[in-house]
């Protein structure tokens, strides 16, 4: 038994001892495996630490204290050097990229993306590997890291980063990461910005990318892929106005080429823009931002049915009173021939109408006449208009205009600038009750307003009588002439003509209880006769009644009172008394308002009359005796 028992002893204790050491080997195995890390970094502590390659000195410092602090503390070096022997030096001769990948399947599209040249350390770090909470973070400062060009550099000053939009919103995760086509553009920024996307996609320019012009604007052309930019000015300095000054893209001096364009430059948006003003207007203020139309859509806000509402978003108070003028009014009915704000100002050329000369008043006249002369614009409301708006040209008005006086009155003036309301219109300048106030108005004739007002003809109009005549009625509507002209006879009996044109109108008489016969006494009366003869001083109508100031003989402002007739007449008659007016001046019926002259005139009548009658009797009688004489001659010689 003994022997058996030595025997099993012989064959047992080896095997313990064997198992025993295998044991122990793997023990230690395992506490030298788990302190290779600690082992590396007593070395790689070390900030001098630094190996030569390619001639260039390479640290290889590792921070303990980034490392543990990092999500690979739980690592051993050797998880990602893998084939290093720390006991020779270099640890490796045939060094292996570290393959992330073989951990962190989830990163395996990198692969196939743009970032499939990108080392995972070039992001991520080496030995400070950070959560990927805290990593986002620092995400855009990562990537710029990396994107050096210098749109991505001011990203941090675009509104995406003042808004906590960064990379990964628009390139998708860093593993994910993919190029934006520019195709893709608009559909990518549409999911943040939905309604300009759906504007986008019925604009011009999304109509001519679709049809393959390569030239075709997406979101990032006008606002920018990094920098994003989106006040105003910048939007439409760095990007309107880059691509379409461009000569190459549009070609030509036609509607849309760049030099059309260019005008914008010098126009008074442009120049208020300069000084940064917000009032400018510029390129999408017309033309829109995201949903820019085509000319010919009558839905573009340029278009000329949309014009007068896109410059009303500025100038509301002057397309309020355009609409409800006749311009305006025949606009909104489709009348093509009527003007709309660009037709008198211009599109990208607009200029100051305080500053520019093209809106001085003579041009602004000939602005005017371009439309309304020459039968270009048929006027039915009024027979015979072409010729009076052609005489314009001739009249007073527009005489001084072009001698340089810049006083002198011009259409809009006279019409308004953009209320030009038909006559009909109580609220027009041109109703004949506010006529009289338009030529009245300030550097015009303010005295000749200030001597009608209180009138008789005046009074008459502000009563609405239709017969009282204001200003247009004795001067006339375009072709008003100057009254210095040279021939005082002329000027007098015009002048005369003018005031009998209503003062011998029966039917104007009747209507309004005037005088009789005015006219008719004045050309017998003695002035009237002189007139009529030639005389240069005689008086007329102006002489005695006055011009504008014409009143009734029982006001006492009239010219024509009796205790103003001393003066009156005395301008011609010095020393006239009130003594000598006793009687009426126009008389209508002579034998009551003056006997003596009645009887004086008839006694002539009747002298005249009777002698002329007594020489013709005396001659018939005269003739008879000569006849009867000649016949008794003939028959004493028959005989």
């Amino acid at each position: 038994m003994k022997g058996k028992f030595q025997n099993i002893g012989i064959i047992f204790i080896p095997v313990l001892l064997i198992t025993g050491l295998l044991i122990f080997a793997e023990s230690y195995s395992g506490l030298t495996k788990k302190g290779d890390t600690d082992i590396c970094l007593t070395c790689h502590e070390d900030k001098g630490l630094t190996m030569e390659k390619s001639g260039k000195k390479i640290s290889l410092f590792v921070d303990a204290s980034h490392y543990k602090n990092s999500v690979h503390q739980i690592a051993e070096c050797e998880d990602c050097h893998e084939n290093y022997n720390p006991d020779e030096i270099p640890h490796t001769k045939s060094k292996q990229e570290v393959n992330c990948i073989s951990c962190h399947s989830e990163a395996r599209n990198i692969e196939t993306n743009v970032h499939a040249k990108v080392k995972c350390y070039d992001c991520h770090t080496k030995h400070e590997i950070k959560p990927a909470r805290e990593f986002a973070k620092e995400q855009v400062k990562a990537c710029i890291s990396c994107h050096k060009n210098q749109t991505l550099q001011h990203f941090s000053e675009s509104v995406h980063s003042k808004n906590n939009v960064n990379c990964e919103k628009c390139h998708d995760g860093g593993h994910k990461v993919k190029k934006i086509s520019k195709q893709e553009v608009s559909g990518l920024c549409g999911k943040c910005h939905g309604d300009h996307e759906k504007n986008f996609r019925n604009s011009i320019h999304q109509t001519v990318m679709k049809a393959g012009n390569v030239n075709a604007p997406t979101c990032t052309d006008c606002h920018g892929s990094h920098t994003i930019i989106s006040g105003k000015i910048s939007v439409e300095s760095r990007a309107c106005l880059e691509c379409h000054l461009d000569e190459k893209k549009f070609p030509g001096e036609n509607l849309g080429s760049a030099k059309f364009v260019a005008h914008y430059k010098t126009s008074i948006h442009a120049s208020v823009e300069k000084e940064g003003l917000l009032e400018a207007a510029g390129c999408v203020d017309c033309h829109g931002n995201h949903m820019v139309q085509n000319l010919d859509n009558p839905k573009a806000s340029t278009s000329r049915a949309k014009l007068i509402e896109t410059c009303g978003k500025c100038h509301k108070d002057v397309v309020d009173s355009f609409k409800k003028s006749k311009h305006g009014m025949e606009l909104s009915k489709g009348n093509d021939k009527a003007p709309t704000c660009t037709d008198c100002h211009g599109e990208h050329d607009i200029q100051s109408t305080q500053l520019s000369n093209d809106f001085s008043k003579v041009n602004l006249t000939e602005k005017c006449l371009s439309c309304h002369k020459d039968g270009k614009i048929p006027h039915k409301n009024y027979k015979g208009e072409e010729e009076l708006i052609t005489g314009y040209q001739k009249s007073v008005h527009y005489q001084a205009l072009k001698n340089g006086n810049f006083s002198a009155p011009t259409c809009y003036q006279c019409h308004g600038a953009h209320e030009m309301e038909t006559l009909d219109n109580p609220d027009s300048k041109l109703n004949k009750n506010n006529i009289a106030k338009t030529c009245g108005q300030s550097n015009c004739h303010v005295n000749q307003l200030r001597d009608y007002s209180g009138s008789i003809h005046e009074i008459g109009v502000s009563k609405g009588n239709i017969d009282a005549p204001t200003c247009n009625n004795c001067h006339g509507n375009h072709g008003i002439l100057s009254k210095d002209i040279d021939n005082k006879v002329q000027k007098s009996k015009d002048l005369i003509n003018l005031c009998s044109t209503c003062h011998t109108s029966v039917e104007l008489i009747e209507r309004n209880d005037l005088p009789t016969k005015v006219g008719e006494s004045y050309q017998e009366s003695f002035h009237g006769l002189a007139t009529r003869g030639g005389s240069k001083e005689a008086a007329n109508c102006e002489s005695c009644h006055g011009n504008h100031n014409v009143r009734p003989s029982n006001d006492s402002l009239s010219t024509i009172n009796r205790k103003n007739l001393p003066q009156t007449c005395g301008k011609c008659h010095p020393g006239a008394t009130e003594v000598l007016f006793t009687k009426k001046i126009h008389m209508n019926d002579v034998e009551n308002d003056s006997p003596g002259v009645f009887w004086i005139t008839r006694f002539y009548v009747i002298m005249i009359i009777g002698l002329i009658g007594f020489m013709l009797f005396h001659n018939i009688m005269d003739f008879r005796r000569k006849m009867k004489k000649k016949k008794t001659g003939n028959n004493v010689k028959k005989i």
